[in-house]
């Protein structure tokens, strides 16, 4: 039998539950995951989602090598999400995103990853 590894398994439950929050059309464009896709999402399409955001900043900082360029270091999420969310697990993550969306529920329009990048990363560099 062959084993799945855990990264396929997490790319799978990504396109998933991205088909889910794209209301399953074929056609879908990309999906920007919003804090109304977020509040309506189940834990597994949240972890997913969180797992595949964590995949591309690891692909991401793996390309751009130990000392990316200054313009990269000025113009991508990247450095700041790894930094400011460093050594927070998936479940501390998920839960500080229902907690904020919970309590600003006027702003669930706002991209999840963008309330990643100004409400928890930014605040955290250099703390």
């Amino acid at each position: 039998m062959k084993r799945i590894s855990f990264a396929a398994i997490c790319l799978s439950l990504l396109i998933f539950s991205s088909l889910a929050w794209g209301g399953g059309k074929e056609d879908s464009d990309l999906v920007i995951v919003t804090g109304a896709h977020w509040t309506t999402a189940s834990r597994d399409e949240k972890v997913a989602y969180l797992f595949g955001i964590g995949n591309m900043l690891e692909v991401e900082q793996a390309m751009q090598g130990k000392n990316p360029s200054r313009h990269i270091r000025k113009n991508s999420i990247v450095p700041v999400l790894i930094e400011g969310l460093k050594g927070t697990s998936i479940t501390k993550v998920r839960e500080m995103l229902d907690h904020w969306y919970e309590k600003n529920p006027g702003q669930r329009n706002r991209s999840v990853i963008e309330v990643l990048y100004t409400e928890f990363a930014i605040p955290n560099i250099g703390s």
